[in-house]
């Protein structure tokens, strides 16, 4: 069950990700704007569109009531997370959603770092799975099988990654004895407070999020709550498989498929043009994480 609802967690990312990349290349904020403007408005209708999901939670959920030692980390987890989403909108400015999606595999060697150093184990087979999603995630990045590492988004990325396993690594300590919906709900709680924080706080995030609310009222408005409504339910169905998976890091190495539902939507929903075109190496890739996706789910039966 859990590598069914890591699947939809990275498939609902995936259009996340395609609707990040046209809210990002359709911002109308003028180009001499400092960056920080730019990405204000994504970063703080993200933040506080938490709400609405929490909202949702509350509502459907009986399992909002979890221990303080949960509720605590949970509310707590919104901080690395907070921290990987801005890092992640300041790169969709410098580099196409597709180049910077597969990189997000690094958070799998940090979140297995962790559980290594908790106690943790790793079965050989699940490794090798780990790995395989790796390099078919790398060489989908790259178009080559050559090493062309993009040093500085690896540099940037290596922060933003180790904020993401943080979170999950979080979540799965507070939801081992409480509800994953639960933990999942104060999560939502801390972001939507440290959104209202950052718009009170920081006034480049401010004017931006002013100015599109302005200029492009219902389209950014609209195309935001529809993301944020899928984010938040991918989010959950990750937390369900992270709160059952024998080892959490299985989870985000299925990010790998993020990478190929990603480049299918721009294959036949292009937003630019140099992403209509599937390479050799591209299809190789795919193969590659579909392997890795093969061993892992192997590995736990």
């Amino acid at each position: 069950m859990w590598l069914l609802y890591s699947v939809i967690h990275v498939f609902l990312m995936a259009v996340v990700n395609y609707i990040d990349e046209y809210l990002t290349t359709n911002n109308k904020i003028p180009e001499n704007s400092n960056i920080h403007k730019k990405i204000g408005g994504l970063l703080l209708i993200s933040t506080l569109f938490s709400s609405f999901g929490a909202l949702f939670l509350f509502i459907l959920s009986r399992g909002i009531l979890i221990s303080q030692l949960s509720m605590i980390i949970g509310f707590f987890s919104a901080i690395p997370m907070v921290i990987m989403f801005a890092t992640y909108f300041y790169l969709l400015i410098r580099y196409p959603a597709y180049q910077v999606v597969p990189l997000f595999l690094l958070s799998s060697l940090w979140l297995l770092i962790l559980e290594l150093l908790f106690g943790g184990s790793i079965t050989l087979i699940g490794f090798l799975g780990i790995v395989s999603l790796l390099l078919g995630a790398y060489f989908l990045d790259a178009g080559t099988l050559k090493w062309q590492i993009p040093t500085k988004l690896l540099l940037i990325m290596l922060p933003a990654t180790s904020a993401w396993a943080i979170t999950l690594f979080m979540v799965r300590v507070a939801s081992s004895n409480s509800s994953a919906i639960g933990v999942s709900f104060w999560q939502l709680i801390g972001v939507t407070t440290i959104g209202f924080l950052l718009l009170i706080l920081v006034k480049s995030y401010r004017d931006g999020f002013i100015y599109r609310l302005k200029h492009q009222g219902k389209k950014f408005v609209g195309l935001s709550l529809v993301n944020e409504s899928l984010s938040q339910g991918s989010f959950v169905f990750a937390y369900m498989a992270i709160a059952i998976v024998p080892v959490a890091s299985y989870v985000t190495s299925l990010s790998g498929l993020q990478s190929v539902f990603l480049l299918t939507l721009f294959y036949f929903f292009p937003i630019h043009k140099d992403r209509a075109k599937i390479t050799k190496i591209q299809v190789f890739s795919i193969l590659l994480i579909a392997f890795g996706v093969f061993l892992i789910e192997r590995s736990v039966l």
